[in-house]
């Protein structure tokens, strides 16, 4: 794991009673987890160092590195409004040994009423987004979720899946991640420095390990040419949900324009779930266009975070609207299937495929 990251579970007491617990993480931030040059803007260049050096623990509550788990629990559920009050109370406790310049509460399962964040001065996260795709119940191969996009959407697929032909798309065992671990590391690192904001950077040591303790619920994808890796997904299942997730991937960006190797990276997801039955790929929060292009629909996180009031404050407000405005909004206007009607009764079941997901 990152040497960044340093990760505990805190219990919740009410007197002598456990009452819950929370998963916390706790995030140096540092330069390499932001490649933007909005930090060196003139004014915020004057706090560049104290923001990056002096006051960058981020505790986060939750785990950066999955999406839709929510980092704490309550035996009675009326009482999760008390989270805020809880990271209160520890920001403060902690504030000899960390002085936290944020807090990031992620993934929450519901939307809380602003009066239950605000009175500790959190405020709520609208900008974070995942994608996922519904699987419809007629695809039962990958030629019948071809033949629902429209015309312009088919042929291009098409295109793009006969690039990577003489490619071999291999289930690298544990054996071959170990072998292949400079290699993977590589490719992921290429995808990092391409995003604008990174809080959670990983090694090779991580996709081992998750082969190691998820077994066949987690698959790492090689893709080769003559023997050399030029691009991986990973994915993780979760088979009583009916759903998988194409978790972190890497690639090469000099074979990507020949081989197509990220749209074909997310095509090969969709013939995996296709083919293993599953209901919703969650896709991510990245490449918001690319996912669209594929069928892919945003769906709302609940997120709220609370940052020191200061210069700390306005260099991390800047950072969120300038992340914000890289992403865009093209990817809004994507609809790659064929009907009108059919595409809003796919998003009408994927409304109803979330909220039993955070229920």
């Amino acid at each position: 794991m990152p040497d960044d990251i340093q990760f505990k579970y805190v219990n919740i007491y009410e007197g002598d009673e456990l009452i819950g617990v929370m998963y916390l993480q706790c995030l140096r931030f540092n330069s390499r987890h932001y490649h933007h040059g909005v930090l060196d803007k003139p004014f915020i260049k004057l706090a560049k160092n104290y923001i990056l050096k002096k006051s960058a623990d981020i505790l986060i509550c939750g785990n950066i590195f999955r999406v839709n788990f929510q980092g704490f629990y309550f035996k009675d559920k009326e009482r999760k409004e008390w989270i805020f009050d809880c990271l209160n109370l520890y920001r403060q406790g902690m504030k000899s040994e960390k002085n936290f310049c944020g807090i990031l509460v992620k993934d929450c399962s519901r939307e809380f009423k602003a009066t239950q964040f605000t009175c500790h001065g959190f405020k709520a996260f609208n900008q974070d987004l995942t994608m996922e795709l519904n699987i419809r119940d007629n695809w039962k191969n990958f030629d019948d979720y071809l033949g629902d996009l429209s015309r312009k959407y088919r042929q291009r697929a098409v295109k793009i899946t006969k690039s990577a032909e003489e490619l071999e798309l291999r289930d690298m065992s544990i054996e071959e991640l170990i072998e292949n671990k400079d290699r993977i590391n590589e490719l992921y690192l290429n995808i990092v420095n391409q995003q604008t904001l990174a809080l959670g950077i990983l090694n090779s040591d991580y996709f081992i390990q998750m082969k190691t303790a998820l077994g066949e619920n987690f698959k790492v994808y090689g893709y080769f040419k003559d023997q050399q890796l030029l691009a991986f997904s990973s994915h993780i299942y979760y088979a009583p949900k009916a759903s998988m997730e194409i978790h972190y991937i890497g690639l090469d960006y000099q074979y990507n324009s020949t081989y197509n190797l990220y749209f074909n990276i997310l095509f090969d997801g969709i013939k995996t779930a296709i083919r293993q039955q599953f209901k919703l790929i969650e896709m991510g929060r990245t490449a918001r266009e690319a996912k669209a292009n594929a069928g892919a629909h945003a769906v709302e996180n609940f997120n709220y975070v609370w940052l020191r009031p200061g210069i700390t404050r306005l260099a991390m407000n800047s950072m969120g609207r300038r992340f914000e405005s890289t992403v865009g909004d093209d990817w809004k206007k994507r609809n790659p299937f064929k009907s009108t009607q059919e595409t809003q009764v796919n998003l009408a079941k994927a409304e109803v495929s979330h909220q039993e997901k955070v229920s």
